[in-house]
Parts: structure tokens; C-alpha cells; sequence
């Protein structure tokens, strides 16, 4: 690798989290993404990148030193977009996003992009329905994790965090839970997917993650539908706190079970693996990327 694939490849890392996650990324073998990462750290003299308990870390160096990269690589990038003409984008993006992220985040987003881009057209699908990208024929898709198909490649647009939401009036009526296995004696919403009814919430308590079986008077395939029947009081919901940020500023909804929530229910732009994205699609993932992780990392 050269010094610019090796900085590529720090940033991916910071990203995904992991080396084999890197690895099926940029379609590598688990071997080749390790000596890039050793050789780059033998280059600069410092450790770059720790092992946690449960992911890949940049080291205080590491985070200094991404943050040169990443401006030498967006200069980079101006520069060879200077010279090929690359502002000018044009043909179709086709994309998928879930209902109540794409309503209240993605198309105000998009309206943005396309005024700099005129002569892109959007297809946008709205469905809390897990698509086969490939099949269907769409660029990329926007999904919460953790992803469990290996099959896509996956770009960290941001962290997120599920929380448990009901209306304040439900809460006053029926309590707030102390513990999730309170849950068991509250109406929940459930979400549901063909053949996948969402009927466990997961937990955090003392480092171990555990789940709990919900059950409710109503289900939906639509979590904007299951988000409108919790602020009209009709039960718990469990939602991405950026889904819901709205709600609860203007207090329509309000948590409980803060301390059990888990916090890496993150946001990623998912494409198959092979398919590389075209010049507006990588514009348009750099834009969300740059957007969302500015303004949705306000909410935190």
C-alpha cells in the first residue's frame, strides 16, 4: 500500500471498528488490512490503533493523526475532482432508508444535494423492511446496526442509542419500569418484519447484554406508525434517539430505563460487496456522512 491507501485504510478502521470488517469493505484478505495497518504505524513510529474488549480503538496519536489525514485526503480528493470535472454529477441514485430516519432526517437532506446537483434523481424507498439491495436494484441502503448480513459493505454515517419512550401520560398512568423485565407488565409496541416479529428488547446491565420478551396489543411493519400510537398514549416503544429527538424536546414522549440502554445501535450506508459506488453515489454518502455526523451528533 501507498501512503495514501494506508491513511484510506486508518480511516476505514476508525469506521468499521474492526479488521475484518475492513477487510470485506475494500474486498481484502484480513492479512493484507494488518501489515497496511503495521506498516503505516512502523512508518509514523507511534501506535495508531488499540484492541478493546469489543472493538478496534484509535489511540490519542492515532486521533490526532487521522484528523491530518482525513483533511490531506478531502484535499486530495478536491483536487482530483478539480481536474476531472467530477462536480458535475448526473444520473439516478437509487436508495432505501427507514421510515421515520428518512422522513424527519433524509429527504430535507436530499432536497440540499440535489439543488447543488440538479441533474440527479433520487428514487427513494421508505420501509422499516430489510431489502435485498442487489436484487432490487438500489445504489445503497441507510440501516441501523449491528448489520448480521456480511454480504454488505457498511460506512459508519453515526452512533446511536435505542431508548424505551411512552407518553408522558402513559408513564403516569402505568409507572416507569425499573428494570427492563418491568417490561413484561406493559403494553409494547411491537415492531414486525416478514416472518420477524421484533418481540425481544435488548438490554446493557454491568457490561453483559441481555433481552427481554415484550409482548403488546399492537404491532406494525411501520415504526413511524408504532412512534404515533406511543405519543397518543397507547403504550412503549423502543426507538433510535435520533428518530425521536423531536418528541422529546417538545416532551410528546419521555424515556425510561436511560441506564440499561445500549449504545451502539449505530447508522450505516450499506452497499453489496463488489458493487462499487459511482461518482454521485460516493458524493452523495460523503455529503450524509458529513451532515448527519455534524448534525445528529448534536442530539448526544
Amino acid at each position: 500500500m501507498d501512503s495514501v491507501d494506508q491513511l484510506r485504510l486508518l480511516d476505514a478502521i476508525a469506521d468499521l471498528g474492526s479488521l475484518s470488517a475492513v477487510a470485506r469493505a475494500r474486498g481484502q484478505s484480513p492479512s493484507t488490512i494488518t501489515l497496511g495497518l503495521q506498516q503505516l504505524e512502523k512508518r509514523v513510529g507511534i501506535r495508531l490503533v488499540m484492541r478493546t474488549t469489543r472493538r478496534l480503538a484509535l489511540t490519542p496519536e492515532g486521533e490526532r493523526f487521522l484528523i491530518v489525514g482525513r483533511r490531506i485526503l478531502h484535499d486530495l480528493d478536491a483536487a482530483m475532482n478539480a481536474v476531472t470535472d467530477r462536480e458535475h454529477l448526473s444520473g439516478d441514485i437509487r436508495l432505501t432508508a427507514t421510515n421515520d430516519f428518512g422522513r424527519a432526517w433524509l429527504v430535507p437532506l436530499l432536497d440540499v444535494f440535489m439543488r447543488t446537483h440538479p441533474q440527479v434523481r433520487i428514487a427513494l424507498m421508505l420501509t422499516d423492511a430489510v431489502l435485498n439491495l442487489a436484487e432490487d436494484g438500489y445504489d445503497f441502503g441507510i440501516r441501523t446496526g449491528p448489520l448480521a448480513d456480511s454480504r454488505l459493505s457498511a460506512r459508519l454515517l453515526v452512533r446511536g442509542t435505542r431508548l424505551v419512550c411512552a407518553a408522558p401520560r402513559y408513564w403516569r398512568k402505568h409507572g416507569k419500569p425499573a428494570h427492563p423485565r418491568d417490561l413484561a407488565r406493559h403494553n409494547c409496541l411491537v415492531l414486525v418484519r416478514p416472518g420477524a416479529p421484533q418481540s425481544h428488547w435488548s438490554f446493557r446491565e454491568k457490561g453483559r447484554v441481555f433481552s427481554v420478551s415484550i409482548a403488546g396489543d399492537r404491532t406494525a411493519n411501520d415504526g413511524g406508525a408504532l412512534r404515533e400510537w406511543a405519543i397518543s398514549g397507547a403504550g412503549i416503544v423502543l426507538k433510535s434517539d435520533f428518530d425521536v429527538e423531536a418528541d422529546l424536546a417538545s416532551g410528546k414522549l419521555e424515556t425510561a430505563l436511560e441506564k440499561f440502554a445500549i449504545a451502539d445501535t449505530n447508522l450505516y450506508a450499506v452497499h453489496p460487496y463488489g458493487a462499487a459506488p459511482s461518482r454521485r453515489v460516493q458524493a452523495l454518502l460523503d455529503y450524509l456522512t458529513e451532515r448527519l455526523g455534524r448534525d445528529v451528533r448534536k442530539l448526544s
